[in-house]
């Protein structure tokens, strides 16, 4: 089960500068329906504006995405509807916390969408809400993994950045590829479930780029606490943060009660990967002889372990970091979108020490072999040039499925809207 290059663009669409367009891979038969591209939605404007145009772009689907969520929570978590209701004020006063105009968007998506505001208030709090009302089983879903390579690593020294978005099939399979160009702050592009603010691969026009795995179990139980919701800290990355640097100092101040790994990059060949718990960060910056980070849902450091409930070692994360890496120093020197593409749909399976055998152990996870329905959602490649960053997008496996690419031409000024 090898990779297949790309081969024709089906469909393009020119906007502002910049474009996207499909890009087919060689027709066979796919695992799954969803191989399908991955639909584009773009969106402009104030804050109010950009939320009532995402929620009326996906009026089809966020009503969907909210009725799930709400059973899913309800169930999962065995309790009343006006507990989670008492939570998402707390959440939105947080949201708003983080930005103001994040407010006014979810205003705008509920309206737009014809759900209630406490509905995307929700959307956007759910995973927040399970780490804060669940135990441990609910939290050992969370997986992905991620890379990124530069200078030497690459094959003209610009930055290449690869995720893989893991888990149960819903509702990841029904992304779409948000391009947003806010009244303020930076143009931004995301693979989001329609609905939220920002999620877990979001890049910029200012070539910044932040992708995010699950860490470990979670952190303590006794340090859990409300904060602001993971998938805004995310958008809130993407649409202000310009540099690494800056990226670090606000997951530094940021008040965060659950925990995750960021993996931040920017044009300069800036490149760092950051743990995050409720009362611990740690920043993983590169040896200057190295040129590529890896990641998947395991700590790097000992320093945060003692602040984390900790996966059994080994388990699935170590054994994908092993196929991970391995496959990123095969292509050492030479890696661009095509080759950073193969390494996140790498069937290596360091488990049994054996090459094209798909499973949960592998960067490109397959789980239907383990009769569940769940494995790699989406994966995204991410290549950050001088004057411009590209943004590459599969739904399903990434072995078998159609890219969409994503140009965007950066903000000439540098500078962020609304200065």
């Amino acid at each position: 089960m090898k990779p297949r290059q790309t081969t024709v663009s089906v469909s393009e669409e020119k906007r502002n500068g910049s474009s996207w367009r499909v890009l087919k891979r060689k027709q066979t038969s796919y695992l799954y329906p969803w191989s399908s591209p991955i639909p584009v939605v773009s969106v402009r404007g104030s804050p109010y504006e950009l939320g009532k145009e995402h929620g009326a772009k996906c009026k089809e689907r966020i009503p969907k995405n909210v009725s799930d969520t709400w059973d899913g929570l309800l169930h999962f978590l065995d309790c009343k509807k006006t507990d989670i209701v008492d939570d998402l004020r707390f959440y939105s006063e947080k949201i708003g916390e983080c930005h103001e105009s994040f407010v006014k968007e979810m205003e705008g998506v509920a309206d737009g969408a014809r759900v209630s505001y406490d509905d995307i208030v929700l959307l956007n709090s759910q995973i927040n809400i399970l780490f804060e009302r669940s135990e441990r089983k609910a939290l050992e879903g969370l997986l992905c993994s991620s890379f990124a390579s530069w200078g030497e690593g690459t094959k003209d020294g610009r930055v290449i950045i690869g995720h893989n978005d893991d888990g149960k099939r819903f509702t990841d399979q029904f992304l779409v590829l948000l391009d947003a160009t806010p009244s303020e702050g930076y143009r931004f592009v995301v693979p989001i479930i329609p609905g939220y603010l920002g999620y877990h691969t979001i890049a910029n026009e200012s070539g910044f780029c932040a992708v995010g795995n699950g860490l470990e179990n979670g952190p303590l139980r006794k340090d859990i606490r409300k904060s602001v919701p993971m998938w805004t800290i995310f958008r809130y990355l993407g649409q202000f943060v310009n540099n690494v640097s800056d990226g670090v100092d606000f997951l530094k101040k940021v008040d965060n009660g659950i925990s995750g790994s960021f993996l931040l990059g920017d044009k300069k060949g800036n490149a760092a990967i950051v743990h995050l718990a409720p009362n611990t960060i740690d920043v993983i910056e590169p040896k200057n002889s190295d040129s590529y980070l890896a990641m998947t849902n395991h700590a790097l450091t000992d320093r945060i372990k003692k602040d984390l409930s900790l996966r059994d070692n080994p388990s699935s994360t170590h054994y994908r970091y092993q196929s991970l890496k391995k496959a990123i120093k095969q292509n050492l020197g030479t890696i661009d979108s095509n080759a950073a593409m193969n390494i996140m749909s790498t069937h290596y399976d360091a488990s049994v020490g054996k090459e094209n055998h798909p499973s949960g152990n592998t960067p490109c996870r397959h789980y239907e072999y383990e009769s569940k329905f769940a494995g790699t959602c989406r994966s995204a490649v991410i290549e950050i040039g001088d004057r411009q960053l590209k943004m590459y997008v599969a739904l399903g496996n990434p072995c078998t499925a159609s890219w969409v690419e994503l140009d965007m031409k950066y903000n000439g000024s540098g500078a962020k809207r609304g200065n």
